[in-house]
């Protein structure tokens, strides 16, 4: 690594942890808390992820044993800068908690019966709240919708409101209902797109995309004019109708 590849680089570990060290000095009420501030300095801002890839970390870093914060911050700062980065995002995030939850172990006894005090955390509250709202709805934006997902997140809520069944449990069974969901219908998107005569149905059969004379050939069905340039599920009856006519015409010329 050249000198200036090095000067460069811990600028940016230096950059990486001053934007990570505002998050957890700015960022009240935990890790959910954290992230519309996290999107705003990464995303908006910086342009290191994506919105889209951002949500994935999210969802991964929620997934897996350790506080979301910290997760996400380890994921985008071994992105940006390695391992090193990773180390130095982390320490960014944890150490203005760390140093402040010292702090108010010394005064918390001194304080814990002032009015004014107790208005301060109160108003710390809703201002928490606010921005976990914010977060949600920011991210529920993005997220593919279906009957499934909904039916996963009511059934998910009503769990954690209503019963004692740990999260971790929702979330790997979530997990697995949604993979399932999405193998059947892989195979059977497949199955419907590989059995009407499409190309890509003629194109596994013989290994690569057929010219339009073989495509007619091989199909022996109908000639492709303007009017069939494309072929999709949605033409499914419109396809099997001028097959069967085909085929009757062909009976009838050898008749």
């Amino acid at each position: 690594m050249e000198k200036q590849s090095k000067k460069r680089y811990l600028l940016s570990l230096l950059k990486l942890f001053g934007i990570f060290f505002k998050i957890g000095l700015f960022s009240f009420g935990g890790g959910y808390a954290m992230l519309s501030l996290i999107e705003a300095e990464v995303v908006k801002k910086q342009g290191w992820i994506i919105h889209d890839e951002l949500a994935d970390v999210f969802a991964i870093a929620e997934s897996t044993p350790g506080p979301i914060a910290i997760n996400t911050a380890t994921y985008i700062g071994v992105k940006k800068c390695g391992v090193l980065g990773g180390i130095v995002a982390t320490l960014g995030v944890v150490i203005p908690s760390l140093v402040v939850i010292i702090a108010l172990s010394y005064v918390i006894e001194l304080v814990k019966d002032n009015v004014w005090a107790g208005y301060f955390f109160k108003s710390i509250r809703v201002g928490v709240l606010v921005l976990i709202a914010k977060a949600v709805f920011t991210f529920f934006k993005d997220v593919k919708k279906n009957v499934l997902s909904y039916l996963l997140m009511l059934a998910s809520f009503l769990l954690v409101l209503l019963t004692n069944v740990r999260v971790i449990y929702i979330i790997l069974s979530t997990i697995v209902i949604a993979c399932v969901a999405m193998a059947i219908k892989s195979v059977y998107d497949k199955k419907i797109l590989h059995s009407v005569g499409t190309p890509e149905y003629y194109n596994e059969r013989v290994g690569r995309t057929l010219e339009k004379d073989e495509y007619v050939r091989e199909t022996d069905v109908y000639h492709l004019d303007s009017a069939y340039k494309t072929v999709d599920c949605e033409n499914i009856a419109q396809i099997s109708e001028n097959r069967a006519a085909a085929n009757n015409v062909k009976e009838g010329d050898k008749k």
